[in-house]
């Protein structure tokens, strides 16, 4: 990928991004909360949903846009 391509990726607000460390998952770009429950939490980005799948979810940190939630992450997927 060019240099241009990848600023251009990291910059689309649209675009669903997570990160995740250790017992933390970070969700970005985010619109709405669509289920949260003990084990799963789904999330909006416009058109498209993001599911982190795991254990003992808890929400650290919820900012405009923004989601930070502890527990132990098994899984992520985009639909």
């Amino acid at each position: 990928m060019r240099i241009m391509e990848e600023m251009a990726y990291d910059l689309d607000f649209t675009m669903p991004r997570v990160i995740v460390t250790g017992r933390l998952a970070i969700l970005e770009n985010i619109t709405n909360i669509v289920m949260l429950s003990e084990n799963a939490l789904t999330v909006e980005s416009g058109r498209r949903y993001t599911t982190v799948v795991g254990e003992d979810f808890v929400i650290r940190e919820i900012c405009e846009g923004r989601l930070i939630v502890e527990g132990k992450v098994q899984r992520v997927e985009f639909l």
